[in-house]
């Protein structure tokens, strides 16, 4: 399994030099919306490296738990040691970024992977999705991750210097036009949520590729070319936060495309049985609630 690996990561690292080269050398005049052609083209190359992974991979390690732990292991090793000599020594460099980078991309597919092994329905997804999807808004609005997106902007803004941000070694990172070092785009767990639909599409034989999908339902994907449709909701969040220069939650909009488009190519997604409706009431009963409250604090 090690040629796939070695694909995986020669795949971004010459996704991103390609492009960190081409912006440098591009007029200043057309690098106003290259920006975003790096975006799609680098979330492009996630797609490729998730399905090298899906193909050649995850068959490898199937239920077998203790060689998935053994992945997540080493590939955890293997994050740290990339990352100690920027968050010890202070030491940036952009082929470590996107080592690490690869390295966090593949661990998001063993993970998400992983998500999906105890499902035995295709529609036990709508309540997952309900819960990450309504976590991130609760997250991005009063918790977490509202605190993580302050101090990595002003890190930025205040030109690197200082500590690193602990959650800025958890972010997918892409050479941007007139930036020496890669900068952030969107965090890892975003990627994790797009591996772990396209694993369940995958895993009840439903085709996410939308070089595909007006495909017959029975059809197997056979398309070269890759792409999954949870990639374009997280594509479509990337460029609302830019455009409106907010930080939004990603992952809704990644849930709703991905469950927009099977619910409407595949029925039985939409085929809610009583768990699944009592545990999508559950969760945004208890998220909301969680709102509530944490408003409710900052009011009084």
């Amino acid at each position: 399994m090690i040629k796939p690996v070695i694909s995986i990561y020669l795949v971004w690292g010459l996704g991103t030099l390609g492009f960190q080269t081409l912006g440098r050398i591009l007029p200043e005049t057309p690098r106003a919306g290259f920006d975003y052609i790096i975006i799609v083209g680098l979330i492009a190359c996630l797609a490729w490296m998730t399905r090298i992974y899906q193909r050649r991979i995850e068959p490898a390690i199937g239920t077998n738990t203790a060689r998935r732990l053994s992945w997540i292991g080493i590939l955890t090793l293997i994050f740290i040691i990339l990352c100690l000599p920027e968050g010890q020594a202070g030491l940036k460099s952009n082929i470590m970024t996107a080592l690490s980078t690869a390295t966090l991309v593949l661990l998001a597919c063993v993970a998400g992977h992983w998500l999906v092994i105890p499902l035995k329905h295709p529609s036990e997804f709508i309540p997952i999705g309900v819960a990450v999807a309504l976590s991130d808004i609760f997250s991005v609005v009063s918790g977490p991750t509202r605190n993580f997106a302050e101090n990595i902007s002003d890190y930025y803004r205040e030109g690197m210097s200082g500590p690193v941000p602990l959650v800025d070694f958890f972010l997918v990172k892409m050479p941007m036009p007139g930036n020496d070092y890669f900068m952030p785009v969107f965090g890892i767990t975003d990627w994790v949520v797009v591996a772990l639909l396209s694993a369940g599409a995958l895993r009840f034989s439903m085709n996410d590729n939308i070089f595909s999908l007006a495909g017959s339902t029975q059809a197997q994907n056979k398309s070269r070319a890759f792409f999954p449709v949870a990639g374009i909701g997280l594509i479509l969040s990337i460029v609302a936060a830019r455009s409106m220069n907010l930080y939004l939650p990603a992952l809704p909009f990644i849930v709703i495309v991905f469950f927009g488009t099977m619910a409407a190519k595949y029925p039985r997604v939409r085929k809610l049985g009583p768990y699944e409706i009592r545990a999508i009431i559950f969760v945004s009963a208890l998220i909301g609630s969680l709102m509530a409250v944490f408003a409710f604090i900052k009011i009084g």
